[in-house]
């Protein structure tokens, strides 16, 4: 009798998380377009904007997420603003735990209201080393992070939504912490439609 109720209790569990879960969630954030401050002790000397694309593979409760984008900043405090002008094409490989594009519906609502609030950790690849090291070696662009993400958005429909967001994070090999404020687009790609 025992192993009856076992059997019964974790298949009603089972079914209840095939309810609560039919597998991860695909979200295509095309365009993330934010204001930049690639390091915000400096911010001063160093502002920017930029553009991005990432795939996230998400539950509601964590996600990953794969990109890249590009970051255009300026000096403007230099005498030559137009010479301290410098694009930077990155990636970036992250994982995120928390609240994840949720509220308390789930998301299953049209017309509502759902947020963001995670810790993040990941890779972060800049394309662009302008700076070269003693000897005239190029650096190694990859760096580690560790960060905050933090999001509002309204759902509009199943499939098209719009977030508002602040994220920030710390880069443990250049040992400076950045900044990000924008606005993301993305597409819900297991809505059905």
């Amino acid at each position: 009798m025992k192993k009856h109720l076992i059997t019964a209790a974790i298949l009603a569990a089972s079914l209840t998380a095939q309810a609560q879960y039919s597998g991860p969630r695909l979200f295509l954030d095309v365009p993330v377009i934010y204001f930049a401050a690639p390091d915000v002790e400096n911010i001063g000397n160093n502002l920017g904007a930029g553009a991005e694309v990432a795939m996230n593979v998400a539950t509601h409760w964590s996600t990953v997420r794969v990109g890249g984008g590009a970051m255009f900043t300026v000096d403007p405090g230099a005498d030559d603003v137009g010479d301290s002008f410098l694009t930077t094409p990155y990636g970036i490989l992250e994982a995120g735990a928390g609240l994840y594009r949720s509220n308390g519906n789930k998301c299953a609502k049209t017309h509502a209201n759902a947020f963001t609030a995670m810790a993040k950790a990941g890779l972060f690849y800049n394309f662009n080393t302008k700076e070269t090291e003693p000897g005239g070696e190029k650096p190694d662009g990859l760096d580690y992070t560790v960060g905050a993400e933090f999001g509002y958005f309204f759902i509009r429909d199943v499939f098209r939504n719009f977030e508002i967001f602040l994220d920030g994070r710390y880069h443990t090999k250049a040992e400076v912490v950045s900044g990000r404020f924008g606005f993301k687009m993305f597409l819900n790609l297991k809505a059905n439609r």
